[in-house]
């Protein structure tokens, strides 16, 4: 099953207690993506706390597929190339309004040839380079003397020639697809040895112009995007030893374009012990999952009735050698 979407010619079928009973010949398909780029980019300091940065990026992109079927014969519309050649850049200011507080802005854009499966499209589809455009701006402020840090960052993206996919191995062609979001995240390192971090990020993003025969998914949420995301950790140091504890919320996500299933929100729990048996040598040993809680990690809306489980409790133990 699936061999259809990857290069092949025939597989021999074979029981350990049966012996060989059959031969399955496949079709074979390649897709090819060839890219040359130049790109630029420049720091220029207007004044001690003010900069400019920017940049900008040439692509030439030509994608080259083929299909044959199991009779090795080229399927209708095959072979065929197509190119594009995107001009993509970036232009920022910094401004370190004191020696502690930095502020930033940013806009950029991008291009690329982002289709979730470059096999599913024929010639009568093919892909369409998806444009990107982000607006960012943010701050960052160290504190206690620069144990500390906070930073605080806002975006607004849109992106246009979205493929998404579908049930029954498809892809659809969305308008676009606009999100915005903020992102709030800080972390303590004290010289006592402990050390605390968070971060909490908000995110709304939804489909636009994302019409098809017999309705539109115009307004719905894109799969696999929650609308929280949080972290919160913190760890000790007692000599030798470091332990230290992390969770990780993630919020309500929808299962496919349609938004009609949601995937429940979960907090999951880490833990880990870390000695330094030797000098740059360092073991750690990781509980991941410590509740052995069971969420649903992933959706694959080419699936449709199945989802990615999230892995169980496991242990892990691993070593760090550092040499100078």
């Amino acid at each position: 099953p699936g061999a259809a979407n990857f290069p092949g010619d025939s597989v021999t079928l074979a029981d350990p207690d049966r012996g060989t009973y059959g031969t399955l010949t496949t079709q074979r398909q390649t897709a090819t993506i060839d890219t040359l780029a130049i790109a630029v980019e420049d720091r220029f300091r207007l004044t001690p706390r003010v900069a400019l940065i920017g940049g900008l990026r040439h692509e030439s992109i030509a994608l080259d597929r083929t299909s044959t079927n199991a009779a090795g014969a080229d399927r209708a519309g095959f072979p065929f190339s197509t190119s594009w050649r995107p001009t993509t850049g970036r232009a920022g200011i910094t401004w370190d309004l004191t020696n502690a507080l930095t502020l930033y802005t940013q806009y950029a854009t991008g291009a690329d040839v982002s289709a979730n499966n470059l096999f599913l499209l024929g010639p009568t589809q093919p892909p369409a380079l998806t444009r990107a455009r982000t607006l960012e701006a943010g701050a960052k402020h160290r504190f206690l003397d620069g144990h500390g840090t906070l930073t605080a960052a806002v975006f607004a993206m849109r992106r246009s020639n979205v493929y998404a996919a579908q049930g029954g191995q498809q892809l659809a062609l969305a308008g676009e697809q606009r999100s915005r979001g903020a992102e709030l995240a800080a972390s303590v390192r004290a010289p006592a040895g402990w050390r605390l971090w968070a971060n909490l990020a908000w995110t709304h993003a939804r489909y636009h112009d994302y019409d098809f025969a017999g309705g539109t998914y115009s307004g719905n949420t894109p799969p696999n995007v929650p609308t929280i995301v949080a972290n919160a950790g913190g760890s000790m140091r007692f000599g030798a030893f470091e332990a230290g504890l992390a969770l990780r919320h993630v919020g309500d996500r929808f299962h496919s374009d349609a938004n009609t299933v949601t995937l429940d929100s979960y907090t999951v729990a880490d833990a880990f012990l870390a000695i330094d048996v030797a000098r740059g040598v360092t073991a750690t040993l990781r509980v991941r999952n410590l509740a052995d809680r069971r969420y649903v990690a992933w959706s694959d809306p080419f699936y449709p009735d199945q989802v990615l489980v999230g892995a169980p409790r496991g242990v892990e133990l691993g070593i760090r050698a550092t040499f100078r």
